[in-house]
C-alpha cells in the first residue's frame, strides 16, 4: 500500500495540494517522480482520475459508475489492468481524497 504526502501548492494553480507519484500507476500520463495537482472533491465524473482509499489501500484510479451504482476504479497504466477494482453498489463506497486536475477528460479504457 502506498502512502502519499500532500504537498503545498501555489494558490494560482487552482489546486488544493500536490502529490509526488512513487510509481507508474498514472503512466503514460504521468511518470514516477512527477507531481500531480489535486483538488479536494468528491464530485467525480466518469473518466476523472482520483486518489481513493478502498480495500486495496490508497490508490490512484480512473473513476466510472454505472447506472446500477456499481463503481469501477481503473488503473490508467493498462499494464496494471489486473489491479482494476469493481465495487458493487451494495458494498461500502471508496473514500475519495480528491481528483487529479487534468486539461481534458480522459476516455475510459476499452479493455
Amino acid at each position: 500500500m502506498s502512502v502519499y504526502e500532500m504537498l503545498p501548492v501555489s494558490p494560482d494553480t487552482g489546486a488544493d495540494f500536490a502529490i509526488e507519484l512513487e510509481d507508474d500507476a498514472l503512466s503514460p500520463l504521468f511518470q514516477a517522480g512527477s507531481r500531480v495537482l489535486m483538488k479536494r472533491s468528491t464530485d467525480l465524473l466518469d473518466g476523472d482520475v482520483g486518489l481513493f482509499y478502498s480495500k486495496a489501500g490508497i490508490v490512484f484510479r480512473q473513476f466510472c459508475q454505472d447506472s446500477e451504482g456499481n463503481i469501477y476504479l481503473f488503473s490508467l497504466n493498462r499494464d496494471r489492468r489486473d489491479e482494476d477494482l469493481m465495487i458493487p453498489a451494495s458494498a461500502e463506497k471508496p473514500v475519495c481524497y480528491g481528483k487529479v486536475l487534468l486539461d481534458q477528460l480522459l476516455p475510459l479504457p476499452a479493455d
